[in-house]
């Protein structure tokens, strides 16, 4: 294949990008560069991945690599694609190290946002993997691999191979048969995208992932500022608290891991992902119920406003007003805990105070 070969008479082929089988070309037409793949395909299955080609071609996303044509040249079918520089997540991580998890989580947002466009329009990637996923000089993450023939027919395994994407970009290895192990967010979430009955719902998954890219975990913010208020900690109590009385049944994973905090200090309680709760955070009685995310709840206060987490005939020290609270949520006897609208209302009290408003201000 010679340099100054064109494709359709107006796509001038020039240098591979990078170690595969996409190449910088020019189009002489649109007066731009552009990136262009040969499909190496059966030729009974041609005609199906020239369709499929061509559909990819109405995306039109901020995180999608847009095909911009489709040609057949001597018989063989090429992909013109929107040149976007960058390098793709699999040889940054290679080359350098795991992402941070604040980085992973925004490039996964990304990827899912544009795996919701396509699915919208009834497309599936199916090659949603490290090598497809890249990052720009501006932080953005885009996916390429549009137009290829799909392994899948169904949604769903898109967001298993974002999963796994995910895990090599926190742990610089594919997951196989032993993801990550870990209790942090990010690592619940993964595993509970790759678990075999299938991942959780989208919308759940985009949530996490927004949180993650932007705010810090509790049990995070507690390591590197020690422990909190009485205040600060009733007022994070209160956001779980109106979590936990709007959603549908018990919790199942209340700890300081699943509560995000933002730059602000609003707090937020993720969604329970199948990763359950540590045994620090989990009820005497050993079973999941409402009364046992109350158990947890307190838990998770304790640990913010004493700097660790409870432990039997442990001294509440710095709790102050919260002190009569935290001991009725970590009673024994679950029928001793506060209901939710009991609980917001004293941790409203404490809000309430004037010392509480001044470090708020």
């Amino acid at each position: 294949m010679g340099e100054t070969r064109k494709l359709a008479g107006r796509y001038r082929l020039l240098n591979p990008l990078g170690a595969g089988s996409v190449r910088l070309a020019f189009d002489e037409s649109g007066h731009r560069d552009v990136a262009v793949r040969e499909l190496r395909i059966p030729a009974e299955l041609r005609d199906s991945a020239l369709h499929q080609a061509r559909r990819a071609m109405v995306l039109r996303h901020a995180s999608i690599v847009r095909v911009l044509d489709v040609v057949v040249e001597a018989g063989t079918p090429w992909l013109i694609m929107e040149f976007v520089s960058g390098a793709s997540l699999e040889h940054t991580v290679r080359a350098r190290r795991p992402l941070p998890v604040p980085q992973a989580a925004r490039a996964g947002v990304c990827v899912l946002s544009a795996l919701t466009a396509a699915h919208a329009e009834g497309i599936v990637h199916g090659h949603v993997d490290p090598g497809n996923v890249l990052l720009t000089p501006t932080g953005r993450a885009v996916l390429t691999g549009f137009g290829l023939p799909s392994r899948s027919a169904w949604p769903s395994a898109d967001l298993w191979s974002l999963g796994a994407t995910l895990h090599f970009a926190v742990e610089g290895r594919p997951p196989r048969s032993a993801p990550a192990d870990g209790m942090d967010p990010l690592r619940s979430l993964i595993r509970a995208m790759l678990h075999p009955s299938g991942p959780p719902p989208a919308e759940m998954v985009r949530e996490t992932l927004e949180r993650l890219a932007l705010d810090q975990p509790l049990d995070r913010l507690v390591e590197a500022q020690g422990p909190l208020p009485p205040a600060q900690v009733a007022a994070i109590g209160l956001a779980m608290v109106e979590r936990l009385r709007t959603g549908a049944g018990f919790h199942g994973g209340v700890q300081p891991g699943n509560v995000l905090i933002s730059a602000t200090g609003h707090a937020t309680l993720l969604p329970s992902l199948r990763s359950g709760t540590p045994s620090a955070y989990t009820a005497p009685e050993g079973v999941q119920s409402r009364t046992a995310d109350l158990w947890s709840l307190g838990a998770t206060l304790f640990t913010a406003v004493e700097g660790m987490p409870p432990a039997p005939g442990a001294p509440l020290r710095r709790a102050g007003a919260l002190a009569p609270i935290l001991y009725r949520l970590l009673s024994g006897s679950p029928s001793d805990r506060p209901t939710l609208d009991e609980l917001r209302r004293a941790l409203e009290s404490i809000t309430a105070d004037r010392a509480w408003r001044q470090w708020r201000d």
